[in-house]
């Protein structure tokens, strides 16, 4: 039986071993991995700071220019309303010869028009 205890601690010593072996490699491990998934974790905060950046730019760019139409579309608005109040002082103050315009715009329009066919 000496034998057979001999062999028996021999096994137990080195389960004793590989397992403390494997604890060792699995902290090793575990310290190296950290680093690295705060490394992952860095440049992914970083890569979603520059994609709110530059939303935040075309955001900007897209504000400034809705301003500049807005400010255009009320320019074209005025320039309208004097083309109106132009036109209708024309024909307040000489009515045949802007009934003679308006005679002839519609014969050309409808020469243009009907040509079509």
């Amino acid at each position: 039986m000496n034998a057979i205890e001999k062999t028996s601690s021999d096994i137990n010593g080195t389960a004793q071993d590989t397992r403390q072996d494997l604890h060792r490699t699995i902290d090793k491990v575990a310290s190296q991995a950290q680093p690295l998934a705060d490394k992952v974790a860095t440049r992914a905060h970083d890569g979603v700071d520059q994609v709110g950046d530059r939303i935040d730019q075309v955001s900007d760019s897209v504000s400034k220019a809705s301003e500049r139409l807005m400010a255009r579309g009320k320019q074209l608005g005025a320039a309208c309303q004097r083309a109106g109040e132009t036109g209708r002082d024309y024909v307040r103050e000489r009515p045949a010869v802007s009934l003679l315009i308006a005679a002839a715009a519609g014969y050309g329009l409808s020469k243009l028009l009907g040509s079509r066919k």
